[in-house]
């Protein structure tokens, strides 16, 4: 992944609904991140075990254009609102390549699930620089009714 981030003066702070009761530290239009790939998870005590691809680029303002899709067991996510973000630098996490002030992407908003509106996700992505054999993905989706449909996490292939 990667992650751009031309100033390290935090703007505002907004509350995000879905990752618990966090507050997020609203950055400049200048913090993004970009990155992709997959997710194998085994544990068998998540809601689904197997593979999982995404692509995103990601504004930490929430400005758009925001793009993030998620595929998984025949299912597709598509983000249509990031409502919710916050880029923080996470202690024993160093991005670089390239040099950037920020490291880890935590989000919330809401989407289509197969096409369907009113679908919503939670996520974290860490970056821990080029090549990128450290990062990581937590995701959450849940369908228009409430019920989780995918929890996944782990480091990303």
């Amino acid at each position: 992944m990667k992650n751009k981030f031309r100033s390290s003066t935090a703007l505002a702070v907004a509350i995000g609904v879905g990752i618990g009761a966090t507050a997020f530290a609203a950055k400049p239009p200048d913090c993004w991140m970009t990155g992709g790939g997959s997710i194998f998870d085994t544990d068998l005590t998540v809601e689904y075990t197997g593979r999982s691809t995404h692509g995103f680029v990601l504004h930490c303002d929430t400005r758009n254009p925001n793009n993030l899709q998620i595929n998984w067991e025949g299912n597709k996510f598509h983000l249509t609102n990031l409502a919710a973000a916050d880029c923080p630098d996470t202690a024993g996490i160093t991005p670089n390549p390239p040099d950037a002030e920020f490291d880890t992407f935590i989000g919330w908003g809401e989407g289509k699930l197969n096409g369907r509106p009113g679908a919503s996700i939670s996520f974290i992505f860490t970056d821990a620089g080029e090549p990128g054999i450290a990062d990581t993905a937590q995701i959450t989706i849940r369908d228009p009714s409430g019920e989780q449909v995918l929890s996944i996490s782990g480091p990303l292939t």
